[in-house]
């Protein structure tokens, strides 16, 4: 596969990516760069999180990409999905990966890791928080699916420096997350400027396209108790 076709697999699966000419540079010095995506096991699946997400890890995994998604259980808890409670978001999580297999997501070959929460990544995330002040910090809510007039919990305040922090500790060449989640993706680039280190590839950001998600959104008014 050329460059250029490696390149357009890739990109095509974003409606956004923050300077292109930092992803065909990652394409043409890495052959197997390393892509970050996450989730946050809330409940039922929907046709975007089980369907799209299937469809643009085939693809990353089909231009050589080595895909890592982080089970977000700790996110889950800070955002009161499923009461706080761990266990039961354990056991969502792992009903989550079920779907993506079932519905045809390419496991083969070690490209796709599955990886929970870990522990050591939180010196990082203190960093974060301590470098940014709180107003920066709650321009980002909306990656919580909250907005900055909402009544946040002070463990609230860190999703966004912990979600910032994924990124390095994935040690990720590409951050396939949604719209919604480009201004933590813009807060890593400028923690990086921060602390004067190299924006390498790990602030490329191939976004999903939120089309699928407008169109569930209104039917699922409609479907009530419906995965649409």
């Amino acid at each position: 596969m050329t460059l250029v076709e490696k390149f357009k697999i890739v990109r095509s699966i974003g409606e956004e990516c923050i300077h292109e000419d930092e992803l065909m540079n990652l394409l043409a010095k890495k052959p197997y760069p390393v892509c970050y995506d996450g989730f946050e096991p809330s409940g039922r699946m929907h046709i975007t999180q089980g369907v799209l997400k299937a469809l643009n890890v085939n693809k990353l995994t089909s231009a050589g990409c080595k895909v890592k998604i982080w089970i977000a259980d700790w996110f889950a808890q800070l955002n009161n999905k499923m009461r706080g409670d761990l266990k039961k978001i354990e056991v969502v999580g792992h009903y989550l990966i079920e779907i993506w297999k079932a519905v045809g997501m390419n496991l083969e070959g070690d490209q796709v890791d599955f990886l929970s929460r870990a522990h050591e990544y939180w010196p990082l995330v203190m960093d974060i928080a301590r470098r940014n002040k709180l107003p920066r910090i709650l321009r980002c809510c909306q990656i919580m699916g909250r907005s900055e007039q909402d009544e946040l919990t002070a463990a609230q305040i860190f999703y966004p420096c912990m979600q910032c922090a994924d990124t390095f500790f994935a040690k990720a060449d590409i951050c396939q997350l949604g719209m919604d989640q480009r201004k933590v993706n813009v807060l890593a680039r400028e923690y990086c400027d921060d602390i004067k280190r190299k924006k390498q590839a790990y602030h490329i950001v191939p976004s999903y396209n939120d089309l699928f998600f407008i169109l569930e959104f209104k039917l699922s008014v409609y479907l009530t108790n419906s995965s649409v």
